[in-house]
């Protein structure tokens, strides 16, 4: 499969350890897309039913599209680098203007 920044796949994150997010959920791919076809594994920020309104720069709430049949907030704070082997399915992408939101809010949260 290709992968694609700013596509939502579903990911396995399991095993969670400590407070982590778990369980395959969606995510966005990060990643560019040079880096997704040249390294094993991919940056993502995983996405999560339970929404925080007005949480930026931890969490943007995101609508349905696609095959995303909720409501889901991007859970900024929570971005890492897993396998390729975690990613399932595409299941939809993100705007570029909501991209622009998240790396936006990823260099406020990195300083």
């Amino acid at each position: 499969m290709e992968l694609n920044k700013n596509d939502i796949c579903l990911v396995d994150f399991n095993p969670a350890k400590g407070g982590e997010i778990g369980k395959l959920r969606p995510a966005i791919i990060m990643s560019q897309n040079d880096d997704n076809q040249m390294l094993s594994t991919v940056i993502v920020i995983p996405l999560s039913t339970h929404i925080e309104a007005d949480a930026l720069p931890y969490r943007l709430t995101l609508p349905k599209r696609d095959k995303l049949d909720k409501i889901s907030d991007a859970c900024i704070y929570e971005i890492r680098a897993l396998s390729k082997t975690r990613i399932k399915d595409k299941i939809g992408s993100i705007s570029e203007a909501e991209a622009q939101i998240i790396q936006k809010s990823l260099c406020e949260l990195i300083g």
